[in-house]
């Protein structure tokens, strides 16, 4: 019986050390990523040393995956890849990993900005606007409701625009 007890109490201790080390490994690696979009953000895109930039853009990216891959539930690196690709004008990649963050964490209202930002970057002015309502549904501070309103109102306004455009682009010869 004592050995069967020392036995549970070894494969527990495994498990938790396992999940330990699962959780400051997606740490590090997020750290690591910050670290190298810092060098590109920070260091070498004021420089305009373009190929330094793009390394260390790919590197964040790679940490920041790999951080998700190691604890999927944890929202930070998603937010830090979104970021990544946000910079990068990869707008529609950036909305993606937005769109998965919402799914971990919900009740955050930055990333709901965030993914509307990456939308509208990408011209999906619709998209931009169901995600600033869906938003604003959650909202109770009248003055965020105003602001986001307001949001709602210019995005659509782009969208309307736009659909014009296209579809007086679409009669001309």
């Amino acid at each position: 019986m004592k050995r069967l007890l020392t036995l549970v109490f070894i494969i527990l201790g495994l498990v938790l050390g396992m999940s330990f080390a699962g959780a400051q490994t997606a740490k590090e690696l997020d750290r690591r990523g910050l670290g190298h979009f810092g060098k590109a953000y920070y260091e070498a895109a004021p420089r305009q040393d373009h190929g330094k930039a793009a390394s260390e853009y790919s590197q964040a990216e790679r940490a920041f995956q790999e951080a998700i891959r190691s604890q999927p539930d944890w929202v930070d690196p998603y937010l830090h890849l979104g970021r990544t690709y946000f910079v990068q004008n990869k707008y529609v990649l950036a909305a993606e990993v937005y769109r998965r963050a919402l799914t971990i964490a919900p009740q955050r209202k930055e990333i709901y900005l965030q993914l509307a930002s990456a939308l509208e970057m990408a011209g999906d002015y619709e998209g931009a606007v169901g995600v600033l309502k869906e938003l604003r549904a959650q909202e109770v501070d009248d003055r965020s409701i105003r602001i986001l309103d307001d949001f709602i109102q210019r995005l659509a306004q782009r969208a309307e625009e736009r659909l014009q455009k296209d579809q007086g682009g679409g009669k001309q010869p």
